[in-house]
């Protein structure tokens, strides 16, 4: 299967799935953690760091809704910012007592996936800044502690708190940082095979252009030379002194042409290994009732054909079959007095098979010789059937009839 531009994975594209994540998952916990404190809930309850929080949740909840419209920039950007505001609400009303100050550590983490780590640095360093001033208001008591008892506002426990959220907050960004390297390597690896298939599907896609140019030439010639044959055959029928020589060259000058046929098809086709069956069908019965039809009858052909292409190896057999059904109908199947003449030909699927019927409304072999069965086109019928691997049926009470079905694959 041939990947298309649009479905290779690309560095953006993962980056793009991880922070729809994000966004997602992180606005629901983020809703839940504001959510719990405030029950029972009660509005006058809420100051304005809740109102922050609540607005920056909701905020974050119409980006994922809108996120196929918002650029990975702008999301990762957004995202950014919001785990800022929350980790310094919450930092700034309750200090070391905070219970989402861990949220520090994706500060680094969505700088480093999602933009440069220059700039990912500089949010970090943002962030410390933040963390030491607000550690600075506490330990100066420009802050009320609140809750905050003594034990925790002391320099060494906000230094500890420091540079434990510091660490562990490198180590996630240089994780982060070897997985973006690995995976832009990953997919540079892709898209250098990616250019050399392409490169490889285009030769090729040239090469079977080149053979088939070369076999619709070679059939045109074929087509040409079968069609001298048949002049030759057809000038000679109009010499011919007795009527069984001329009925016998006409004979073979018909077979001919159905060959021939197949190969003017397939040079008029840009896929030179099958024929448009429903259109070959019916220029050959035209080019045979139009030989064959001295009465001037007219012949009321109809076809139900549901298959639409047959391969060549099908293709050659089954039209001198039909050459031959066809050719016995207007010679021997229709009497002068017979005021309806009809042909019908079937095709369709059956399972792994392909089935053709054909049937006239003639008279059939009852009023005829049984010798008649042993003639060469009968017997040409039958060779071809037995190299098709068919199975048949034929009916000769009252009509002419022939089924016969054979696998799509021959053996």
């Amino acid at each position: 299967m041939t990947v298309t531009k649009e479905q290779r994975i690309t560095i953006e594209s993962v980056k793009t799935k991880l922070i729809d994540s994000f966004v997602l998952y992180g606005a629901i916990i983020a809703f839940i953690a504001f959510l719990i404190p405030q029950i029972p809930f009660n509005p006058g309850n809420l100051n304005l760091f809740n109102y922050i929080d609540l607005t920056v949740i909701i905020s974050v909840f119409i980006l994922y809704y809108n996120r196929a419209k918002v650029s990975l920039f702008f999301k990762g950007g957004f995202i950014l910012v919001a785990v800022y505001l929350f980790f310094v609400a919450d930092l700034y009303q309750h200090g070391l007592n905070s219970t989402i100050r861990t949220v520090f550590v994706l500060i680094p983490f969505l700088g480093i996936l999602v933009f440069e780590v220059r700039w990912a640095a500089l949010f970090f360093f943002i962030s410390i800044l933040t963390y030491f001033i607000i550690a600075y208001g506490y330990l100066a008591g420009y802050l009320s502690p609140g809750l905050l008892g003594p034990e925790l506002n002391t320099p060494t426990k906000w230094i500890i708190h420091g540079i434990i959220l510091s660490l562990v907050s490198m180590i996630i960004a240089m994780f982060v940082h070897i997985f973006n390297k690995s995976l832009i390597k990953i997919i540079k690896q892709q898209d250098q095979s990616y250019k050399v298939l392409e490169q490889q599907d285009l030769e090729l896609k040239q090469n079977i252009e080149e053979k088939n140019v070369l076999l619709q030439e070679i059939h045109h010639r074929v087509k040409n030379n079968l069609a001298v044959v048949s002049g030759l055959l057809d000038l000679q029928s109009g010499l011919a002194t007795d009527e069984f020589s001329r009925s016998a060259l006409k004979l073979s000058t018909n077979r001919i042409l159905s060959i021939s046929k197949v190969h003017e098809l397939i040079y008029q086709s840009e896929d030179v290994s099958r024929i448009h069956l429903k259109k070959y069908i019916k220029e050959l019965a035209d080019i045979i009732i139009e030989s064959f039809n001295k009465a001037g009858r007219e012949i009321d052909l109809r076809l139900d054909i549901n298959i639409q292409y047959l391969n060549v190896n099908h293709g050659v057999p089954v039209g001198i079959i039909l050459n031959e059904l066809i050719t016995n109908s207007l010679k021997h199947g229709f009497n002068e007095a017979q005021e309806s003449c009809q042909i019908q030909i079937s095709a369709f699927e059956e399972d792994e098979h392909y089935k053709l019927f054909y049937q006239d409304n003639g008279s059939g072999f009852v009023d005829h010789k049984p010798e008649k069965l042993t003639g060469l086109g009968i017997t040409l019928v039958d060779s071809l059937l037995t190299q098709i691997e068919a199975e048949s049926q034929l009916k000769t009470d009252g009509m002419y009839q022939l089924s016969f079905r054979f696998p799509k694959e021959l053996s």
